[in-house]
């Protein structure tokens, strides 16, 4: 794992903030947006949910997800584990005016709690021109045969 890897998602993941979070339910996957309220240096993540939600319920039968983050520049895939946290200390050190939008009742509501996602890899890639620079490279690659390079990819394992 290269440092500067883990910090290159971590960053990405704080610029964009808003992920679609991959659950099973039974045989089928689900996504929905969430928004992290914290990026880790390692990687790991934070967001507040409803208790009682298919989300809550879902890790409560199998904790592994995946969380997908994109920009017109950037994406992360996540791949980790997660589970419900209902520590208050850590509610209220998490909470922000923003929370409260989607999370009435404030960060001592029974009926809110924490989703802490423990990255286990992730997979990022990286086009700072944006989709100009993805259709002149793939020009470049019509014409001289050479292959398209429009960015920067990686895999990190934390």
């Amino acid at each position: 794992m290269s440092t500067s890897d883990v910090a290159k998602v971590v960053k990405t993941i704080e610029h964009i903030k808003v992920g679609m979070l991959t659950t099973r339910s039974g045989q089928d996957l689900l996504s929905r947006p969430l928004t992290a309220v914290r990026v880790t240096d390692d990687g790991d993540l934070w967001f507040f949910i409803a208790a009682e939600s298919g989300i809550a319920q879902e890790i409560a039968k199998d904790e592994n997800i995946n969380i997908s983050f994109s920009s017109t520049t950037s994406w992360v895939s996540v791949r980790g584990t997660a589970q419900v946290v209902r520590d208050a200390g850590k509610k209220e050190e998490l909470w922000n005016p923003s929370v409260e939008v989607f999370a009435q009742g404030g960060a001592t509501s029974p009926g809110i709690v924490l989703l802490q996602v423990s990255s286990e890899s992730a997979e990022y890639w990286e086009n700072p021109g944006g989709p100009v620079s993805l259709v002149a490279s793939w020009v470049k690659q019509k014409l001289t045969g050479e292959q398209a390079r429009p960015g920067d990819s990686g895999v990190v394992d934390f």
